[in-house]
């Protein structure tokens, strides 16, 4: 979900959300309806091309991983970046994939995702499904 789409949700379940921010974006308004907020930043890139530039990394596929273990009973992961198309399709992925869930409508739907990010969260979150083999 994109920025614009996320600070016009209101969650109607029992929703937590994964909010993908830019590293000098001011955080995105979404709703207080959320029953918890993560709050990341990190560039929308998959090489570091300047040396103030954040790439995605382990440290925040464990805070996601840690984020969504503590929500188990969520009916809802809502995940936005700027306009997502890119960091919140990747995440999405790495989530679903580690999670055991489907991921072809969402691959067909966000063919940009952001391979860096699901390749990490891949590589970091591959102990975290029981049902995954190692």
């Amino acid at each position: 979900m994109s920025r614009e789409e996320a600070e016009r949700y209101e969650p109607g379940l029992k929703e937590i959300c994964i909010s993908i921010s830019d590293p000098d974006a001011e955080p995105a308004g979404v709703s207080a309806q959320f029953v918890a907020v993560l709050r990341l930043h990190f560039d929308d890139i998959t090489e570091r091309n300047e040396q103030s530039d954040i790439l995605f990394a382990a440290d925040h596929a464990r805070a996601i991983t840690e984020f969504l273990d503590k929500w188990p009973d969520a009916e809802r992961v809502m995940v936005h970046c700027n306009m997502g198309v890119s960091r919140s399709p990747g995440v999405a992925l790495g989530l679903s994939d580690a999670r055991g869930w489907a991921t072809a409508a969402l691959e067909r739907s966000h063919p940009g995702w952001n391979r860096l990010v699901r390749g990490v969260m891949n590589k970091t979150t591959t102990n975290t499904n029981p049902r995954r083999s190692t």
